[in-house]
This record gives C-alpha cells, sequence and structure tokens, in this order.
C-alpha cells in the first residue's frame, strides 16, 4: 500500500490524508451519535411520572442523568417551568416560555449533532478535485518523458500513466467512502432532530394536562 502511495504522487499523499481525516471524523460522530441514543421514550415516561408526583426537581435530575439532545432539551424546559412558576406566571405564559426556550436550544443540538460534517462534505468534494489534478500532472509527466526520449515506448509513459491511475482511483474510494459516511449521519441528525421534536412537544402536553388538572381540583375546592 504504501508502495502505491509513493508512486501515486503528492495528490495520492494528500488523498490519504483526506481519507485519514475522514475516518476520525467518522468515528468521533459515531462515537458521539452512540452515546446520545438514549432510550427517549423511557425517559420521557420516567419525567412524566416525576411530574405527576409534583416533583420538578427529581424530573430534572432525570434528564441531567442522561446523555444527549432529546435529554438536553427536556432538561431547558423543565428548568424554564421552574423559573417561570416561581416568578408567578400564567398557564398561558408558561407554556410560550417553555416552548420558546426549547426551540431557542434547538439550534444548539442541530450545532452539537452537525458538528464536523462540513469536513465529510468537503472531502467528499475535494477527493476527486485531487485525483484530477494527480491525473493531469501524471499526463503531463508521461508526455514529457515521451518528448525527452523522442519515442513512444512502454518505459516511457508507464510511470506517468500509472502515476494518473492511481490518483484518480484514490480520489473517487476516498470521494466514495465520505459520501457515504456524510449521507448516513445526516440521517442520524434528521432522526435525532424529529426525537427532539417529539420528546419536547410531549413534554409541553404533559405539563399542560397536570396544569389544567390543579385547575379544576382548585376549583372544586372553592366550591
Amino acid at each position: 500500500m504504501l508502495e502505491l502511495i509513493i508512486r501515486g504522487g503528492w495528490a495520492l499523499w494528500i488523498i490519504t490524508a483526506c481519507s485519514v481525516i475522514s475516518l476520525g471524523v467518522t468515528l468521533e460522530r459515531w462515537r458521539t451519535f452512540r452515546k446520545a441514543n438514549i432510550d427517549a421514550e423511557g425517559l420521557m415516561d420516567r419525567v412524566g411520572r416525576a411530574l405527576a408526583g409534583g416533583d420538578v426537581r427529581s424530573a430534572i435530575g432525570l434528564c441531567e442523568a442522561e446523555q444527549g439532545p432529546v435529554a438536553d432539551t427536556l432538561r431547558v424546559g423543565l428548568r424554564k417551568l421552574v423559573f417561570l412558576e416561581r416568578i408567578g406566571k400564567r398557564a398561558e405564559e408558561i407554556e410560550d416560555g417553555i416552548v420558546k426556550a426549547m426551540e431557542d436550544h434547538s439550534a444548539h443540538v442541530v450545532e452539537f449533532l452537525e458538528r464536523n460534517l462540513t469536513t465529510l462534505a468537503t472531502v467528499a468534494s475535494l477527493a476527486p478535485i485531487l485525483g484530477m489534478m494527480g491525473t493531469v500532472f501524471g499526463m503531463i509527466r508521461a508526455f514529457g518523458a515521451i518528448h525527452r526520449m523522442g519515442n513512444l515506448t512502454p518505459e516511457a509513459v508507464a510511470g506517468g500513466i500509472s502515476e494518473a491511475l492511481l490518483c484518480t482511483a484514490g480520489g473517487l474510494v476516498v470521494a466514495a467512502m465520505s459520501t457515504v459516511e456524510y449521507n448516513y449521519f445526516v440521517a442520524r441528525v434528521n432522526r435525532f432532530v424529529l426525537r427532539v421534536q417529539v420528546a419536547g412537544t410531549a413534554l409541553v402536553e404533559r405539563i399542560l394536562d397536570l396544569q389544567s388538572s390543579r385547575a379544576a381540583e382548585t376549583a372544586n375546592q372553592e366550591q
């Protein structure tokens, strides 16, 4: 393998470096998504039970004990709930405040999930260009050898053509791998964002349901 890289010239060295970068980003994102992949429905059930018992602090603790964007978003919404209730906001204002807090946090969620994906996209687009450049320089080298030797022999053009083909192949392979990895992680990001939105909506519905139940109980006691 090292011999092929050496024969491919400077362009193939850069393409190889791009492949290492792509692999590093892939491993980093894979580990990140693996840690963030929690049981969102199970967490939402536990948070709902804590809220039903009136223990918002415990619900926040459950979210803090988990990793990932779903738990972080729920934690942001619950902290906003505690703050708005403490300053005596109405139910409508609490709902709007919680929704806005989680929507603002969603920008950080997307940034966290998409981190370094632009590097993969850059490698996917840059690798074939580098391969083409290596091909062009390899052909220039081949024709230069023909010019110097004054005749067309396999020995005269083999080195340049070999360099050209190796660069083309290397660029295409790295571009194909990076494109597959990029598309895979983009799909994972979209699924995570959807799960965050579903969890946020479920949290707001739970809070509104509890508040309406408390309001009904208060009204019955007053009667």
